[in-house]
């Protein structure tokens, strides 16, 4: 297999995914001959160009709000920190430390990345930062950085506005991600046409561009990127669905697992669409969505029907039992009328009418 230009998107918490995506690319044997990345994915690119898995899975176990700041003690839980009530006493303390202080995260940071594993690596890392001083972008590899800038250069690829300055020098920076938050042109700049883009958020920042032609691209991406949650919504359990998505994503990119939104072996899901009809199974997928089916989950046929035949009837019950409710509190002169309303609300519900073609597999497919 032709090696690939491995463009990492920025997006805070969400970079998970991305970690997801390299577990799944090493074993698939997918070569990277060069990287590319910016804010969080400046610094997931840096771990997968030193090669060393278990410092990644190490930074994200530990990637919670609290552990990244140095706040009052009170403050430092996402709740009190996003609360608007504590906006007063926020503010004084990032005027009193000139910006919310992340020397915990620097930290954290330097401790699962070796600048010289980094620059010993064959392969190339790009990142990308914002200089406010000059209001221009920042793109550069890291041999283009002197010794000892590595982490400073990453720190302000992930500077968000608020954050206490982390750079180089004396410059101020900015979050990678308002120039180009899926840095393409960076790589095909060094004569890399064949990539692979891990996108996280639908922000793309003012310099972007796909630079398309003469490429070969493969996008690994949610179905829905709400999936991923919010950009500051650290949390372990969170992160490891974020990484399980990516990796699903990735092997369903590369043709090793098929499904819309969902996640079936190769060979199963070619078998319901032969089965049921491509229709049928589209109509499958969506209703186990609006069902609230587990998504991220390699599923076999028949334990993806039995799960949407549950979520189903669960459904089905919980109407009912809105609408014997409903009975029980009307007078008696109108019950018999309002259980005829309600029984014909049931039988016609809007699931049925918009997704007949799944209802008609799951009832020919009952045990």
């Amino acid at each position: 297999m032709r090696p690939y230009g491995l463009v990492l998107a920025g997006g805070g918490a969400k970079g998970a995914y991305e970690i997801g995506a390299w577990k799944a690319l090493i074993e698939l044997g997918v070569e990277i001959e060069a990287i590319a990345g910016t804010s969080i994915g400046a610094i997931n690119g840096a771990m997968i160009a030193q090669g060393d898995f278990d410092k990644a899975i190490k930074l994200w176990d530990s990637a919670e709000v609290a552990n990244g700041i140095s706040f009052s003690e009170e403050l430092k839980s996402t709740e009190n920190l996003f609360s608007i009530s504590n906006l007063p006493q926020i503010f004084h303390e990032i005027i009193k430390n000139g910006g919310v202080d992340i020397t915990p995260a620097k930290k954290m940071v330097e401790d699962c990345i070796s600048e010289e594993l980094v620059r010993k690596s064959n392969i190339p890392l790009g990142i990308v930062t914002f200089q406010l001083n000059s209001m221009k972008p920042v793109e550069l590899f890291v041999e283009e950085m002197k010794e000892g800038q590595l982490i400073d250069y990453i720190m302000a690829s992930a500077r968000f506005p608020g954050l206490a300055n982390q750079g180089p020098d004396n410059s101020h920076y900015l979050d990678g991600g308002v120039y180009d938050n899926a840095p393409i042109g960076l790589l095909r700049k060094r004569g890399i046409n064949r990539l692979i883009v891990v996108d996280i958020t639908q922000m793309k920042g003012m310099g972007h561009k796909e630079e398309l032609s003469c490429a070969d691209f493969v996008y690994i991406r949610p179905s829905d990127i709400k999936d991923l949650g919010e950009a500051f919504e650290f949390d372990r359990e969170t992160n490891q669905r974020r990484m399980d998505m990516g990796y699903l994503d990735t092997k369903k990119a590369f043709s090793y697992i098929g499904g819309f939104n969902y996640y079936f072996t190769k060979r199963e899901f070619n078998s319901m669409l032969k089965k049921y009809g491509y229709e049928a199974c589209a109509q499958l997928e969506a209703l186990a969505k609006e069902l609230g089916v587990e998504r991220v989950k390699l599923y076999s046929r028949k334990e993806f029907l039995l799960k949407l035949r549950e979520a189903e009837k669960e459904r089905r019950e919980g109407t009912q039992s809105a609408a014997d409710t409903l009975i029980n509190h009307v007078p008696q002169i109108l019950k018999e009328r309002t259980q005829k309303v309600a029984k014909r609300f049931i039988s016609s519900s809007k699931l049925y009418k918009t997704y007949p073609k799944a209802f008609e597999v799951l009832n020919s497919e009952k045990q």
